[in-house]
């Protein structure tokens, strides 16, 4: 049985104006259920994906035991106050130096040629976003080496 005081029509429609104020590029910070990505903050330590320069911020999750770009060694989280991007990638930097030269130093020579650190913008890091992954790549770019095995 349904409680006897609720209203026998819904609203019509929002009211005008409500989601203007909302930060441009949200619709970044959702990922699409139709395929396989999903956005860099949702993975995790260990996750293995491929990146496409079509689509940045974006991770295609692979399984380890596949060819792929890279493996994330550690995901970080971002603190304080940052005015622009550019403070941002100094301090998302500056959180995976470490675990990333610790994860390189235990793979065999050639297997790992370049790191890959994905942080937010500085809209989305105003929006609660504050994640930063740290990952061994494979090649970054030109995608011509991949990684087929986890990393050590």
């Amino acid at each position: 049985m349904l409680p006897s005081g609720l209203p026998s029509e819904l609203p019509s429609g929002l009211p005008s104006g409500l989601l203007s104020g909302l930060p441009s590029g949200l619709e970044s910070l959702v990922p699409d259920l139709a395929d396989d990505e999903v956005p860099y903050y949702m993975l995790g330590t260990g996750d293995c994906f491929d990146t496409s320069a079509a689509r940045p911020g974006q991770a295609a999750k692979r399984s380890c035991g596949a060819p792929h770009d890279a493996e994330v060694v550690e995901v970080g989280e971002l603190n304080g106050t940052y005015a622009t991007d550019s403070a941002l990638k100094k301090a998302a930097s500056a959180l995976c130096e470490a675990p990333l030269e610790r994860r390189a130093a235990h793979q065999s020579a050639g297997t790992v040629r370049g790191t890959l650190v994905q942080y937010p913008d500085s809209g989305i890091y105003r929006t609660g976003i504050d994640k930063v992954t740290c990952s061994l790549a494979a090649d970054v770019g030109d995608g011509t080496h991949r990684l087929t095995a986890p990393l050590k």
